[in-house]
């Protein structure tokens, strides 16, 4: 699903992602985490051609999603591809109505059955009845559900998110990872930035584990969030089921 070989990124005087390799396949649950400044927001621009192509920067290596080269292909065209939604759910929203803001990335798109797209999306999130709700007022769980169902609209096949749940409380959270989960088991790959490994734990099949730009290791959540001797080198925080 996604393809990456010796994968380079710098700004001017400063080297954020070191000779990244990695493979995620499709239907997987992949949490990415590492301490703060390790390059992971960096390494999900690169998901969708947001870098290199409105971020700019000295880029090398070859980054392939959905068997499309993220370098040759426009980002309206990844799009489709993979979904991005942010940390801050403010970022993203900008229009006057739930239902606007679900329909403007569909109509910018050229996309069909727009209604019909943005009735199913928030649906698949519980907005449902919301449609002529103002973004603005709807509280931050809800506003971060409508992120995630703007995407949705879309149909992509990978969804990334960098932190979405650092602004909730518990039980928003958990609301915000059940969907997530069935979405994986409806087929979508979920890619999930996010430094509370107890979710990670629970969640994901997969980790990723970066610091510095570099992958320090991938592979099973369970076997590479159990390695306390690591994570606690790393700054990382050990499960809390797993402190004792």
């Amino acid at each position: 699903m996604i393809e990456i070989k010796n994968l380079n990124f710098s700004y001017p005087g400063k080297k954020i992602l070191n000779d990244i390799s990695l493979d995620i396949d499709s239907g997987s649950f992949v949490g990415i985490t590492g301490s703060t400044g390790s390059g992971k927001t960096t390494l999900a621009l690169c998901f969708n051609g947001i870098i290199p192509h409105a971020v700019r920067g000295k880029f090398s290596g070859k980054v392939r999603v959905c068997g499309l080269d993220t370098k040759k292909n426009k980002i309206s065209d990844l799009a489709k591809k993979v979904g991005l939604v942010f940390q801050d759910p403010d970022w993203q929203l900008f229009t006057l109505s739930v239902k606007e803001e679900i329909e403007f990335g569909l109509k910018n798109l050229k996309m069909e059955n727009t209604e019909k797209r943005a009735r199913e999306a928030l649906g698949m999130v519980g907005l449902e009845g919301y449609e002529e709700a103002e973004p603005y007022k709807l509280s931050q769980g809800q506003k971060q559900k409508l992120c995630i169902a703007s995407v949705l609209a879309m149909e992509p096949e990978i969804i990334v998110l960098d932190e979405p749940v650092s602004q909730l409380d518990y039980r928003s959270t958990m609301n915000i990872y059940n969907i997530l989960k069935s979405l994986n088991r409806n087929g979508k790959t979920i890619i999930v930035i996010e430094h509370n490994t107890d979710l990670l734990l629970e969640f994901a099949n997969k980790v990723i584990l970066m610091d510095d730009g570099n992958i320090v290791k991938q592979g099973d959540a369970k076997k590479i969030l159990s390695d306390k001797k690591l994570l606690n080198k790393l700054g990382v925080k050990v499960p809390g089921c797993l402190r004792k």
